[in-house]
């Protein structure tokens, strides 16, 4: 979530549209500790609080597609933590 948060961030600030890497993240994802998996967790929070500060400080949009974009990717991003979440659900019951 992080490494999509990222990249949307990158996308709206800089009006840089490159077709990311999306297999990167598969590829470089390892067992981590519990320490290291906190460390993630402190990230994707960042991440989102950058990304949602952006977008509320963001008084004039380029266009109607951009806003279209934003949405879209707030409700694709809210969609994979509801899957994450219900995975979670699923795993201590």
């Amino acid at each position: 979530m992080a490494f999509y948060l990222n990249v949307l961030e990158r996308e709206v600030r800089m009006q840089q549209y490159e077709r990311p890497d999306w297999g990167q993240i598969w590829r470089e994802t390892k067992a981590v500790t519990p320490e290291e998996w906190e460390a993630l967790k402190s990230q994707l929070r960042e991440s989102y609080d950058r990304l949602k500060k952006l977008i509320s400080d963001t008084t004039e949009w380029p266009s109607e597609q951009h806003i279209g974009e934003a949405i879209a990717a707030i409700v694709h991003t809210a969609y994979h933590l509801g899957e994450i979440r219900q995975a979670l659900c699923t795993v201590k019951h």
